[in-house]
């Protein structure tokens, strides 16, 4: 998939968009790459509902940052953070098609050996998942602080991660 020797940083934004709070990880996902720039070796991916075809880039991942909606039984818009043991079984929880492709595909990088041994997964707890053109305001809210939360996981995994520079008119 990359090129470079080194294992890179997946950052992966998943979700529809057109299905209201379900949008919620390709939202912040293109916020967070107007708002900041990354090191080299950190890949920014829409993942969109790709389901199975996702699992060569997880499987080429050295770390996994996963952004979507993510039912955790908290208020909607609350921040979620899951890694390690919890991670499957929350996912596990029935969101939308794509979120149960995401768990079949982390399964199968685990069963192969290949799962990143650093995935984590930030997200907002949805409200409804149903087609429309926007996010319900509490999920909306939780888009918007989402970027510096990526932002801060990426520092702590030792990314450096800089605001960019607005452009002069």
């Amino acid at each position: 998939m990359w090129t470079n020797s080194a294992r890179p940083v997946l950052v992966l934004g998943l979700g529809n968009p057109i299905m209201g709070d379900d949008g919620v990880g390709i939202v912040a996902l293109e916020q967070f790459r107007e708002r900041f720039e990354v090191s080299e070796g950190v890949e920014l991916m829409d993942g969109g509902t790709w389901g199975m075809n996702l699992l060569p880039y997880i499987e080429s991942a050295g770390k996994l940052l996963l952004v979507d909606a993510i039912r955790a039984g908290l208020e909607p818009g609350a921040d979620v953070f899951l890694d390690g043991p919890d991670l499957p079984r929350v996912l596990g929880q029935k969101l939308s098609a794509h979120q149960v492709d995401i768990v079949d595909v982390l399964t199968l990088a685990q069963v192969r050996g290949t799962l990143p041994a650093t995935t984590v997964a930030l997200g907002v707890e949805p409200s409804t998942i149903e087609m429309r053109a926007s996010m319900t305001p509490a999920v909306d809210r939780g888009a918007a602080r989402l970027p510096e939360r990526m932002a801060r996981q990426l520092r702590e995994w030792g990314i450096r991660v800089s605001p960019r520079t607005p452009a002069h008119a």
